[in-house]
């Protein structure tokens, strides 16, 4: 072979290297271009996700307002309020720039943008959420989209080439409060139980119940809460009260329908109930008694005794406006310090008014009815409990 060949033969080559590598520069770029609006696409998928999950934390925490005790007028009003604050939590999450808007779907259907219903097991990816009972409602359900239907598509810059100028995006998240309480058992990290050691019989709290369902007239409505400020003042607000202390004011309850109950050591100390009154009841004190309180195989008895001290007055006082459980029994063996309560429910309770000085007939410890929120409970497939909740978390 001639010189002359071998070099036409090498510039062949080079020739071929050349076409190759402009080949390949184009190929690789239009992968780093694809990925640039692969990246787009998860940098928005991840917004909306964020601006889901918490736009349904946030409706989620205004659907525990106790205005939902006060009927189904009251109910309705905080149902559009959840739905007010999704939308404005949704909003402050921009996606690529876009504070993205979500339908209030006011009908409620199961696959409108924001979904309110209930949920018996939270954990359980394959229930569907329940619409039928606003009453129970306790899982807040958004989607945030964008598509052409909400918010606009995701543009595309370099997949145009391939005939993708946009993409279609939604995200879920679902965040709700566990109900279906059945006991407590609290520990370091949910810290003490936010249980009085008070127990009420349970006649008398199906009796204001009752009242607050509008069945019955037995109990009065004299004071109001402010959600807003905290504050009690007189008049009526929708929820009513009873009078726990035994033998005094209207509403009596005739003694052995109310005392202390011992969670902890053996015939706890005034010192002990003024301390769990304040603080909670913690896991120390659950130790004595297994470590638990749980009623999902029937009633508890625990000891106790029947009346109220006046020494534990201040602190009554201290936790007036406060949402903590107290326990119902339905019936009592043994006089004074001997009582046993056979405890059946726990229920939520707000202290109003405290009196406990004076004549018997001005003597009282005013409780509505409240909404309590307590990461020492414990759940599960049936509720011992009124309106005590474990504290909202998502869900999906």
């Amino acid at each position: 072979m001639s010189a002359q060949d071998t070099i036409r033969g090498v510039s062949r080559r080079r020739g071929a290297v050349a076409v190759f590598v402009v080949v390949s520069l184009i190929t690789l770029l239009g992968f780093a271009a694809l990925a640039v609006d692969v990246g787009r696409l998860y940098v928005a998928r991840s917004e909306l996700q964020s601006a889901a999950d918490a736009a349904a934390l946030a409706g989620a925490w205004e659907l525990v307002n106790e205005d939902r005790l006060k009927g189904p007028g009251e109910l309705q009003t905080v149902l559009n309020a959840v739905r007010q604050k999704v939308a404005s939590v949704a909003a402050l999450n921009p996606s690529m720039g876009i504070g993205p808007l979500v339908d209030l779907n006011y009908d409620n259907s199961v696959d409108g943008d924001v979904v309110l219903g209930h949920l018996n097991q939270l954990t359980n990816m394959g229930e569907q959420i329940s619409v039928a009972n606003p009453a129970e409602f306790n899982t807040v359900l958004v989607r945030v989209r964008r598509d052409p239907t909400r918010n606009g598509p995701i543009v595309l810059w370099f997949a145009r080439v391939l005939g993708l100028a946009s993409a279609d995006l939604v995200a879920e998240g679902a965040a709700a409060f566990q109900d279906g309480i059945e006991g407590y058992e609290p520990t370091e990290e949910t810290g003490p139980a936010q249980l009085l050691p008070l127990a009420l019989r349970d006649t008398p709290w199906n009796d204001l119940v009752g009242t607050l369902l509008g069945q019955n007239g037995i109990y009065g409505d004299d004071y109001t809460y402010d959600q807003e400020t905290h504050q009690i003042t007189e008049g009526p607000d929708g929820i009513p009260e009873l009078n726990l202390y035994p033998g005094a004011g209207d509403g009596q309850l005739p003694p052995g329908n109310f005392g202390t109950v011992d969670i902890g050591p053996a015939n706890n100390s005034t010192a002990d109930i003024s301390r769990q009154i304040l603080h909670g009841i913690s896991a120390e004190d659950f130790a004595h008694i297994g470590g638990e309180l749980n009623l999902a195989d029937g009633p508890v008895e625990l000891n106790g005794d029947t009346g109220l001290s006046a020494a534990i007055k201040d602190e009554l006082e201290a936790i007036k406006k406060q949402p903590r459980g107290i326990l119902i029994f339905d019936h009592v063996s043994g006089p004074g310090e001997n009582a046993v309560y056979n405890i059946v429910q726990f229920v939520g309770i707000r202290i109003m008014d405290v009196k406990l000085t004076g004549p018997m007939s001005k003597k009282r410890v005013l409780v509505q009815p409240a909404l309590v929120i307590d990461g020492s409970t414990t759940t599960g497939s049936s509720s011992s409990s009124y309106n005590i909740y474990h504290p909202v978390c998502l869900v999906r």
